[in-house]
């Protein structure tokens, strides 16, 4: 719903404007007399006192699609593309906006939304209304197309004591309805109203000016049964499925900036189709800078991720539920099936409904029993339905002009570009890079061997690489053959080489065998005479002592300064002093026996020490 209305007066005439929209025409000048807030009515004026809260929403709605038709005209829009546009948005008739706008022009402010009430039937007044009329309305909202007037008449009886007839009730239902079908879109099957009925005012591909700028991929089951031998899918078509009669996938790319469109038909839609499509249009098309896809599995496989990184793609992922997100590649699908699809042999419809009603040319009895394959006139291989799908591209959708295109078609829109366009010339190396990986891509090598789904693959290259993370693909052209590339260290990405199966391939294993060993034995020959010339160069052996010496005279280099302190005796510490003093004169030689001059000294000494 747009913002509410303002009211602008222009010189003597007043006229609707939206927020910050110009002034627009003078044609529903007097809807708003001056500046200032609009009230609805008076509450308890005639008519809309006696109007249900549901018949005023209604009305204020009215006025709402009125005032956003008059917001388009100001900026530009005819008076009847605003209309048509505004309808559309309420799910009205433009024919239906003109005759509310007439009905409000030159109304005072207070009397416009009464004026879009609905006006009284003529006759006696309607006698469901209140309490009736909204259990009605919750068991149409519930029950949506399958509510009957007798169901709803019991119901009313049930919870009300009372009620109309049943004639009264089917007539107030199909009114109802009619009138508020939008809402019942939107309550009742909201991915088909956003897709039928969303406003669709933007530009989804503002920002694309290149080509190969943005590509859409989607996949989807084909609505075409083909006559494949042998195959037994559940992915047949809905319903009686029968010998020899597959329901395909279709896996479809789009530029968005040339609106090309390829189409891929596979048994059903994995990373490896996927890859297949993006060989094709590569190929075809030169190298996208953006791919955008669903989540889904088969989109953000191993598979398909590893590849778009490998080839330098960018991945954009849609929003779960958001088909909106990638409009391209959606419309470009339904106008295929429409188109095309529902004109071939084998067609089983668009839905299972489709598919009863095609069934139900043919009586029940006629087509008791009937298989699948006969039910649809099943008459085209997968093959040729390519080939149909691949003519209708080219010559079809890609010749035929387009209104976002400002009316030139797919082919001239791509033929114009004058700028730059990436190639890949190496059809052999993509097919290598888009080679599906074996199991999770990565495989140890085990004595020159590779284990892959039961086979056993060897090359001469693997003798010297036991123990080694590699990366592994599948060479599609040979279930014998995987290709094998680093997976660590500077080598990372870098092919090493085609491992082979003998088995299925039937090469000579003793011939491989020897030569991996020749192999290995030159590389670990190669390390050995590596590894003595350096030992003889460098002499490991006396590294040690090198060390030791280096750190002998770093630490010379280096004295401690002796620190200041104070002493500390304790008692026992200097009582074992004595005793240190004790043993050492026990252990001292006896001293010489003094002599006559030193004996008269000595006894000299002895007295004066008495004395004093």
């Amino acid at each position: 719903m747009s913002a509410p209305a303002k009211c602008r007066r222009i010189g003597d005439a007043t006229l609707l404007q939206g927020p910050d929209i110009a002034p627009e025409t003078p044609d529903f000048a007097g809807a708003c007399p001056g500046p200032g807030p609009v009230p609805d009515s008076d509450p308890g004026s005639g008519a809309w006192g006696r109007a249900s809260e549901a018949e005023r929403d209604q009305a204020r709605a009215r006025l709402a699609t009125v005032r956003r038709a008059e917001e388009l005209v100001a900026i530009g829009f005819s008076r009847l593309e605003a209309d048509r546009a505004a309808a559309s948005e309420a799910g009205v008739s433009a024919a239906s906006v003109g005759a509310w706008r007439r009905k409000v022009r030159d109304l005072p402010e207070g009397a416009r939304v009464p004026a879009l009430l609905d006006a009284p039937r003529s006759g006696r007044p309607s006698r469901i209304d209140g309490e009736l009329r909204g259990t009605l309305e919750a068991l149409a909202f519930h029950n949506g197309r399958h509510l009957t007037a007798e169901h709803a008449h019991r119901t009313l009886i049930a919870r009300h004591g009372s009620a109309p007839s049943v004639s009264t009730v089917r007539r107030w239902l199909r009114d109802w309805r009619a009138e508020h079908d939008r809402a019942l879109s939107a309550v009742l099957n909201p991915d088909r109203h956003r897709s039928h009925r969303k406003p669709a005012a933007g530009d989804a591909a503002a920002g694309i000016e290149r080509l190969n700028q943005l590509w859409e991929l989607d996949s989807t089951p084909a609505d075409v049964i083909c006559a494949d031998p042998g195959s037994g899918s559940p992915d047949r078509c809905p319903g009686q499925a029968g010998a020899g009669a597959k329901r395909h996938a279709v896996v479809a790319a789009i530029d968005v900036w040339s609106r090309r469109v390829r189409v891929l038909v596979v048994p059903t839609s994995r990373a490896t189709a996927i890859a297949a499509l993006l060989r094709r249009c590569i190929l075809e098309w030169g190298v996208p800078e953006t791919v955008r896809t669903d989540e889904g599995r088969d989109y953000t496989s191993r598979h398909v991720v590893g590849a778009l990184a490998d080839l330098e793609i960018a991945h954009d992922l849609c929003p779960p539920y958001t088909p909106d997100a990638k409009p391209f590649v959606e419309r470009a699908i339904g106008t295929l099936s429409r188109d095309l699809f529902a004109f071939l042999p084998g067609f089983s419809g668009h839905d299972v409904a489709g598919a009863q009603a095609l069934r139900a040319r043919k009586s029940f009895a006629a087509r008791r029993g009937e298989s699948a394959a006969k039910s649809f006139s099943v008459a085209l291989t997968a093959a040729e339905l390519q080939e149909r799908c691949d003519a209708w591209c080219e010559s079809v959708y890609g010749r035929r002009p387009h209104d976002g295109l400002a009316g030139a078609s797919p082919f001239a829109r791509a033929a114009s570009w004058a700028g730059p366009v990436k190639w890949i010339h190496d059809e052999r190396a993509l097919d290598a890079l888009l080679a599906e990986p074996a199991g999770d891509g990565k495989r140890t090598v085990v004595k020159g061997r590779i284990k892959v789904d039961g086979g056993v693959y060897i090359a001469a290259e693997l003798g010297s690489l036991g123990g080694a993370l590699v990366s592994v693909r599948r060479d599609p052209a040979d279930l014998g053959r995987i290709f094998v590339y680093h997976r660590a260290g500077r080598k990372r990405g870098r092919f090493i080489c085609i491992a082979e199966d003998p088995v299925r391939t039937g090469i000579d294993r003793a011939e491989i065998a020897a030569r991996a060993k020749a192999s290995a034995n030159q590389v670990d020959k190669a390390a050995r005479q590596w590894a003595r010339e350096l030992q003889r160069k460098h002499k490991p052996e006396t590294a040690m002592d090198d060390v030791l010496t280096h750190a002998r005279r770093e630490a010379e280099r280096v004295v401690a300064l002796p620190r200041k302190g104070e002493a500390h005796d304790p008692a026992a510490l200097i009582e074992a002093g004595r005793a240190a003093d004790a043993a050492k004169a026990a252990d001292a030689p006896p001293a010489p026996p003094p002599s006559g001059r030193k004996k008269v000294v000595a006894a000299v000494r002895r007295l004066y020490l008495e004395e004093v």
